[in-house]
């Protein structure tokens, strides 16, 4: 890996432009919108000396504490602007989103993972306007891809812009170097094989190999890894993110991913409760050495720290063959204003705010654990040597030399995560179905999601 001194660099001068870039290949979108395309609202850029209260909904778990200090920084600079954060689980948001958005107690600013219906119902604010206004049309477009969206709510990387945020998320394996040690790793794996001899060692020497909460969708992460290690390539799933024509990912490679987490759940490498574990109490376990390997995101990082600092590293996940091609899921942290927002305004301010502001960025680094989104030319974060921080950023910078960025199959459309991968990865690691018709229904509901 890349050194922080290197990162550094690197953020100070191409890294965020590459990172959207390289997150959707070859969708790269343009600075216009689309014709048909929402408009946005007229943008005004003051606060205004009237007091505010910004309103963001936002996922549990680490968005809360990370959101509430990022609007703490807003409120000393803009002192009439008071910034409450509320929150709900990633799946009861992603489900409710739209019946939040279209009642009656609409909150300012609100945590998007997928678009869809959001788009075709009106139900965010687009914001090109204050992208003019504000001047992000002259950063590197590409950190904006993700987030533009064609008319019919289904297309990424073009239409007009309807989200930003402060950074960028990535996934990879954690591990307690202790418990490492102990089963005779000295290096991160260099392929899926030698992972999977690790995950026996662990086994064999009493200890739990992962930790991962299956109850609401992080067993989805290692899926993904293991279809793109095994594929040698992410394009046919950065295709099927992005809803391409003809993009299908019921394929081999898929198969084989969906073989071998179920064998892992089989032979004790997974909980024996797996489907009862979440996204809280996951990391608690590791935390308390529960298990050598724990795959989730870079969100995790700074808890991570506090918690423990220098106990635990953190290496993407491995290739299917030595030498081959490391990719990772990543995707913006991403804010929308809802169209019937109160303070739309304020809320792009703060968006803004959080993009730019020096101390913002270092604590999208320190506290969100993110890569930061904003302008070529911001001030570069800092991170501890040997933090898994550290680890994940530098990580987040190979990936950018390697065009490893992958978007996560979960945001592929608005429904799949919850109504499909969760069930389906489930029904698979419980014995309920085999890896055959578990890509075959990934890939049938995908394609009634997009009524094709």
């Amino acid at each position: 890996m890349r050194s922080l001194t290197q990162y550094r660099a690197a953020v100070r001068g191409t890294a965020v432009a590459a990172a959207g870039a390289l997150l959707v290949s070859a969708c790269a979108p343009g600075s216009k919108s689309d014709a048909g395309s929402q408009p946005s609202k007229p943008a005004r850029t003051g606060i205004g000396a009237k007091p505010v209260t910004l309103r963001l909904l936002v996922n549990s778990g680490v968005d809360v504490p990370f959101f509430t200090a990022l609007g703490a920084k807003f409120h000393a600079k803009h002192g009439n602007v008071t910034v409450k954060v509320d929150s709900q689980d990633y799946a009861a948001l992603t489900t409710n989103i739209a019946h939040v958005l279209s009642g009656s107690n609409v909150p300012d600013l609100v945590r998007v993972s997928q678009f869809g219906n959001l788009i075709r119902d009106h139900l965010l604010t687009g914001l090109d306007a204050y992208a003019k206004a504000y001047g992000w049309d002259a950063w590197p477009q590409s950190q904006f891809a993700s987030t533009r969206v064609g008319p019919d709510g289904k297309q990424r990387g073009t239409g007009s812009l309807y989200g930003a945020g402060p950074g960028f998320g990535l996934t990879g394996v954690y591990y307690n170097k202790q418990l490492a040690q102990r089963i005779g790793m000295t290096q991160p794996p260099a392929t899926v094989a030698e992972f999977e001899q690790l995950l026996g060692k662990a086994k064999a020497a009493g200890l739990q190999p992962i930790m991962i909460n299956g109850k609401d969708g992080g067993s989805v992460y290692p899926l993904q890894n293991l279809q793109m290690a095994y594929a040698g390539d992410a394009q046919a799933v950065q295709d099927w993110n992005f809803a391409k024509p003809g993009a299908n990912i019921d394929n081999a490679a898929l198969i084989k991913a969906a073989t071998t987490l179920q064998r892992w759940g089989r032979a004790g490498y997974l909980p024996s409760d797996v489907n009862n574990i979440d996204q809280t109490q996951a990391p608690a376990q590791f935390l308390k050495g529960k298990s050598v390997f724990f795959p989730s995101g870079n969100w995790q990082a700074p808890g991570l720290d506090k918690a423990g600092a220098g106990k635990f590293g953190f290496f993407l996940f491995p290739p299917g063959v030595a030498g081959g091609p490391s990719f990772a899921m990543t995707a913006p942290d991403t804010l929308g204003i809802p169209a019937k927002s109160a303070h739309a305004d304020v809320a792009a301010a703060f968006l803004d705010f959080i993009q730019t502001d020096a101390q913002a960025r270092q604590d999208t680094v320190t506290l969100g654990g993110l890569v930061p989104a904003g302008p070529a030319d911001a001030p570069a974060p800092t991170a501890p040597a040997g933090s898994a921080v550290a680890a994940t950023v530098s990580a987040f910078a190979q990936l950018l030399k390697s065009n490893g960025l992958v978007g996560f199959m979960a945001d592929a459309t608005a429904s799949i995560h919850v109504n499909t991968l969760i069930p389906q990865v489930q029904l698979l690691l419980g014995g309920k179905t085999s890896p055959k018709a578990f890509a075959a229904k990934i890939q049938s509901d995908y394609e009634r999601d997009l009524g094709r």
